[in-house]
């Protein structure tokens, strides 16, 4: 009995998948989402815009997680000390209003470091589904590009 299996090698496994399509979470791992938008405007391989649009999404998400938790924590500052000691009301928001902002800007600056720490997982992780022709989802990411393109 005689088995008959085909297997892709070299220049037919680079049709299916492109070693951008790799390299894009590398990329935007080093370049956050600046890296992934050249990518994915510049490339023409569906993988390899697959993979872009993934790794543009996550970056994407971590970026605005990170503004909203800074500006909600700024926000929420009521007092601000200066190098010579001193401490200056900086408060823009009426006082129960300004805790809740602090309080809920360290949350969110938590979850933003948090999202950075996995930033650096999830590439690894999305580089070798990759390696493997899957262009893997970033768990938690909002579909920004998809929803727009």
């Amino acid at each position: 009995m005689t088995s008959t299996t085909t297997s892709t090698t070299g220049p037919e496994l680079l049709e299916e998948r492109s070693v951008g399509g790799v390299l894009v979470h590398l990329l935007a791992l080093l370049t956050g989402f600046v890296g992934a938008v050249i990518v994915f405007v510049a490339s023409s391989h569906e993988f390899t815009r697959a993979n872009a649009r993934n790794a543009l999404n996550w970056h994407l998400s971590v970026f605005v997680l990170t503004v909203v938790a800074t500006a909600t924590f700024v926000l929420g500052a009521d007092t601000m000390t200066l190098a010579d000691g001193t401490t200056r009301q900086l408060s823009l928001l009426p006082a129960p209003l300004d805790a809740v902002f602090g309080v809920v800007g360290m949350i969110l600056l938590v979850a933003a470091g948090i999202s950075w720490f996995l930033t650096f997982v999830f590439a690894l992780v999305a580089a070798g589904k990759a390696v493997f022709g899957t262009a893997w989802r970033y768990p938690g990411s909002v579909d920004l590009v998809g929803r727009y393109t």
